[in-house]
């Protein structure tokens, strides 16, 4: 399956905006990302291991939060997008 990474978190990751990895689930699709990118851990999660919450995760076209959170299985061909939350504007 393939993790896409988007805004700044390709830059976390020396320029990659996609990276393969074998994975059931999506917490175990994050452990092979950060295995491959160090420097992506504490950009993905806090100093208590738990997600940060300007990360958005989504599983194919579901946000993980409504569907089983970092335990939403994964099955070849799909895609796991981490996109960074996007806050502000004006009225």
């Amino acid at each position: 399956m393939t993790v896409k990474l988007h805004g700044a978190f390709s830059e976390f990751a020396g320029g990659a905006r996609s990276v393969a990895v074998d994975a059931g689930d999506v917490a175990s699709a994050l452990a092979a990302l950060v295995a491959r990118h160090p420097s992506l851990a504490e950009r993905l999660r806090d100093e208590h291991g738990k997600m940060r919450e300007h990360v958005n995760i989504f599983a194919n076209d579901e946000d993980m939060r409504y569907l089983d959170g970092e335990r939403t299985a994964l099955r070849d061909g799909d895609i796991v997008h981490i996109v960074p939350a996007v806050s502000g504007g004006e009225w």
